[in-house]
């Protein structure tokens, strides 16, 4: 019985390594004074101060923080989307660092780039105003 104790003694140091509690996360909700951002695992919508997005579920986030997506985004106001309103293929790419997000969009069809914008976990949702 002693060679078993030995044996798991030597498979915790890889386990807790594979297990890394400081993983950066994205899922939740992000806010900020120019966007707000709900994500799951499923996709996420994005509110500019005139205008929305979408992210698709094929998102990801690596080991270093490092955020890619794409989905659409919509120019001006009015949940999305509005009959009209043309949508823009969107590619996005942030950084979270704790609970900070920066993120930046790319609007591929015009090789527009919007941002960056600063976002803080759990931060004030925005709510769409054009005049």
């Amino acid at each position: 019985m002693p060679a078993m104790p030995r044996f798991l003694a030597l498979l915790l140091p890889f386990a807790l390594a594979c297990s890394s509690p400081t993983d950066p996360v994205v899922e939740g909700r992000w806010g900020g004074t120019e966007v707000s951002l709900e994500l799951t695992r499923s996709g996420g919508t994005l509110t500019y101060l005139c205008g929305t997005g979408t992210i698709d579920s094929t998102w990801t986030l690596n080991s270093d923080g490092r955020f890619t997506a794409t989905g659409l985004h919509y120019f001006g106001g009015g949940p999305a989307p509005i009959q009209g309103r043309p949508s823009h293929p969107a590619r996005y790419v942030g950084e979270v660092e704790d609970d900070d997000l920066t993120l930046m969009v790319t609007l591929t069809d015009l090789g527009q780039t919007l941002g960056p914008y600063r976002l803080v976990r759990g931060g004030p949702s925005i709510s769409e105003i054009c005049v």
